[in-house]
């Protein structure tokens, strides 16, 4: 059975295209690229001219401010800031020592006195040496300063009984920067 004509014709044409991926996706570039367009003008000719007017008033301003302070005053004015700029680099870095009497008045043993005192601020050590009428006044002084929070360690350097005397030395390494009123320690000179 032969095909009618109609069908024949309609078979040998091609079928018309539809519009798939490729058209929506060019129309989603084409939106980013005026949505990028659009912005790229208005930064380009609207922000920008408003931030150079807002610059240019800054500058003004600056300019009608230094008129207004005489020229010899500015310079004493930045002189009078570097020295106290200066001296507050100085009283950071300064080594405060007089606490530490306080701090081992108040932790010190009542059967203790001291006859060596050695301070090291650069390595936050103090090194004291003394004498206790009994090996449990040592150990109780030792108890006390290793009990406070200042102490990171202490190093023992020799405890012995001489003349019924127990005498000691001990080096105290305190938190690095205890003795700056930074609060920070500062590095020894080489």
């Amino acid at each position: 059975m032969a095909l009618p004509q109609k069908v024949i014709e309609q078979l040998g044409r091609e079928p018309a295209t539809t519009p798939g991926w490729s058209g929506q996706l060019l129309m989603f570039t084409s939106t980013l690229f005026f949505i990028s367009l659009f912005v790229y003008l208005g930064l380009a000719f609207g922000y920008s001219p408003y931030l150079s007017a807002q610059e240019n008033k800054v500058q003004d301003q600056i300019q009608a401010f230094s008129q207004q302070i005489p020229v010899d005053q500015q310079v004493q004015l930045a002189n009078f800031y570097s020295q106290i700029s200066n001296l507050r680099t100085l009283l950071a870095d300064h080594v405060i020592s007089s606490p530490v009497f306080a701090w081992l008045e108040k932790n010190t043993e009542a059967n203790i006195y001291f006859n060596k005192f050695s301070l090291t601020p650069s390595t936050s050590q103090l090194e004291v040496g003394g004498n206790a009428p009994s090996l449990d006044d040592v150990d109780q002084q030792l108890l006390i300063f290793k009990s406070q929070p200042e102490i990171q360690r202490i190093e023992i350097g020799s405890i012995t009984l001489s003349n019924n005397v127990w005498q000691f030395d001990f080096t105290l390494h305190f938190n690095p920067g205890y003795f700056y009123a930074s609060g920070k320690p500062i590095p020894a000179a080489q």
